[in-house]
């Protein structure tokens, strides 16, 4: 874990022609990606997914959009490279040629590597449009421009262009969340009482069932934060984490929920690989825990912040962050 890293980016873009996208628009965006990736990078279009490919342990694509390592626990549910943080405005679907649309997409430890494929998705983007298909635009998903990708550090307020649509160099990011600095943001004195806001559907489960409005728990949450940093740990970093996860999560239960000002939203998304609507929703709000001693814990709460947490966190579910310092 001492060296695993994660890459912050800003996409700022604008519509070229109208966008409506649907309520969970993180699910949008990351499908766009995956056909863009797809596209231009796919050589094997006769296996209809990444699994079925002979080439998955050397491709791209099958690295970002389907983890597929022979050694991990998680099979095929292991956890993806990047997330996206999509726009917040849950209000905003619509967007009219010349509004701007920005988003975020956070790339792990040694994925930093096929950054240069993320930007020519991007491009590849640009061109195949995004959202629904809109009579409009002639019944094509609605086109934008990319403006700028900036690599965004939020601990230390860094801030680097990475990408500018006038010019023709890109720059690798080379302002990394690392460990040792979310270590020393968790040294930090911290008051009795932490807030988390949850930015978009947090979709948990404790004992095989969905965690529902008035059942959330700092030892769930710091279960699935610690299930998550493993696998993303095992798969794109040589320093596995090394913890006593048990320990941990039973320290947890020592916590209060103090508040618990979550409601579940119900939304569903379209799977390419299963070729069905499945439900992603989640609980939004916030939720604050009382505990005598946040030194533990708030390491991994800190990284959850930039991992996400839950289920279809590659889609931007499970976005929060941690307020009270």
């Amino acid at each position: 874990m001492d060296h695993f890293t994660a890459h912050r980016l800003t996409i700022e873009a604008v519509a070229v022609e109208p966008i409506s996208l649907n309520e969970h628009k993180g699910s949008a965006l990351r499908g766009a990606l995956y056909h863009a990736l797809r596209d231009r990078f796919c050589t094997v279009r006769e296996a209809n997914e990444c699994a079925a490919c002979p080439l998955w342990n050397v491709c791209p694509v099958c690295t970002l959009v389907s983890t597929l390592a022979t050694d991990h626990r998680l099979g095929r549910d292991a956890a993806r490279p990047y997330t996206i943080q999509p726009p917040l405005d849950e209000h905003k679907l619509d967007y009219a040629a010349g509004e701007a649309l920005t988003f975020g997409l956070t790339l792990y430890a040694n994925a930093l590597r096929l950054f240069p494929y993320v930007i020519m998705a991007l491009q590849g983007l640009e061109e195949s449009g995004l959202g629904k298909r809109l009579e409009a635009n002639r019944w094509r998903r609605g086109r934008l421009h990319i403006r700028a990708v900036w690599a965004e550090q939020p601990l230390t307020g860094q801030r680097l262009a990475v990408a500018r649509a006038e010019q023709a160099l890109v720059q690798v990011p080379d302002i990394p969340i690392t460990h040792a600095q979310v270590l020393d943001r968790a040294a930090q004195p911290w008051p009795e009482q932490i807030t988390l806001e949850l930015l978009t559907p947090l979709r948990l489960t404790a004992q095989g069932r969905l965690v529902k409005p008035g059942e959330v728990t700092l030892a769930v949450m710091l279960a699935r934060i610690l299930d998550r940093l493993e696998s993303l740990a095992q798969s794109f970093c040589d320093t596995p984490l090394s913890l006593d996860f048990a320990g941990l999560v039973r320290a947890a239960q020592v916590a209060r929920t103090v508040a618990d000002e979550t409601e579940w939203v119900e939304l569903r998304s379209y799977s390419t690989r299963q070729r069905r609507a499945t439900p992603i929703g989640g609980l939004l709000g916030r939720v604050t825990f009382a505990a005598p001693d946040w030194h533990p814990f708030m390491p991994w709460l800190l990284w959850g912040q930039f991992t996400h947490v839950g289920k279809d966190a590659v889609k931007g579910n499970g976005w929060y962050r941690v307020e009270g310092g």
